[in-house]
């Protein structure tokens, strides 16, 4: 795996797409004419129910403690970093560039009415891209770097998810309070083995009878201003499988683009980005990339640098 760095805000999209492109080793076309993405209603940047509709959500002051989501099923998911005692490798020194690259532009990405700074989107064009991993991997570096709580939200639900692996299908989750959008509790956040990682199942979802994805940007924000010292990092459906990535670019800070190399095609990278060009970050992770070169991140020989010594006799 190699991970570039991700670029700073204000970066130009078409651009980012050619440097992907180019990273997966496919030939660059000629140029071709783009036509200009649609303008966003104006109702974009504040989805239903996300105005005051709700009332605001309140912590219960003595819930009692949940048990902690384990270290060997976070393992099971792909977890990398956030390791005790401090141990490092190569995956880890790349999640800690990313979580810098991330935390940068939360800080300078201002919480407006309808969308929060706070709250990361981590998505894909397609499935079997290496969402879910980075969305775990991000959140734990987050957590382990910057000192503060960080919550890893399930906003998928299917089959084999977070939630699922995690153990919290029969929690009452996101999807509960999308359901019930004039609840005032709180969902319960659960502890893991991860010093302030929090997690946040889909919950009990019984599609047919799930809410309508459009619910779930409010319950967002409504989550975000209830924890105001919290981050959030969604771990959400592909771009071009359904539309939950496409209706919660308005309301998060930025959207963190998985792209796997060698096997994305460059069509799919640009309609996926079409898809959340609501949101005014957005950053491509180019994800199981084989290059090894001079340039590469990593490539100094260092593979082997934080490895415990040998034993000797």
């Amino acid at each position: 795996m190699n991970v570039p760095p991700l670029r700073p805000p204000g970066r130009d999209r078409q651009h980012l797409v050619e440097r992907a492109v180019e990273a997966m080793g496919v030939s660059r076309p000629a140029a071709e004419a783009r036509a200009a993405p649609a303008a966003a209603p104006p109702s974009a940047g504040k989805p239903a129910g996300a105005a005051g509709t709700a009332p605001p959500l309140q912590r219960q002051t003595e819930a009692p403690p949940l048990p902690t989501i384990g270290r060997e099923a976070l393992a099971a998911l792909g977890l990398m970093v956030g390791s005790a005692q401090g141990a490092r490798s190569r995956i880890a020194e790349e999640y800690s560039v990313i979580h810098h690259a991330v935390l940068r532009t939360i800080r300078s990405t201002p919480s407006v009415d309808g969308r929060c700074g706070r709250i990361v989107m981590v998505t894909s064009a397609r499935p079997g891209e290496g969402k879910t991993f980075t969305a775990l991997n991000l959140a734990a570096a987050l957590a382990v770097g910057s000192q503060r709580t960080v919550v890893l939200v399930d906003c998928d639900g299917k089959v084999g998810s977070l939630t699922d692996r995690l153990g919290l299908r029969n929690e009452v989750g996101l999807c509960c309070l999308a359901a019930d959008p004039l609840s005032r509790g709180l969902p319960p956040l659960h502890p893991t083995a991860v010093p302030r990682l929090l997690a946040l199942g889909y919950g009990r979802s019984g599609r047919p009878g799930s809410p309508p994805p459009a619910t779930l940007g409010a319950v967002l924000l409504r989550l975000a201003n209830a924890y105001p010292d919290h981050l959030f990092v969604l771990d959400t459906p592909p771009c071009l499988a359904t539309a939950e990535a496409s209706l919660l670019a308005p309301v998060v800070g930025q959207v963190v683009m998985v792209v796997q190399a060698e096997a994305t095609q460059r069509a799919e990278v640009e309609a996926a980005l079409d898809l959340v060009d609501t949101c005014p970050s957005i950053e491509l992770l180019l994800n199981r990339s084989l290059l090894r070169g001079h340039d590469a991140f990593g490539a100094y020989g260092y593979d082997d640098y934080h490895a415990p010594p040998p034993d000797r006799p």
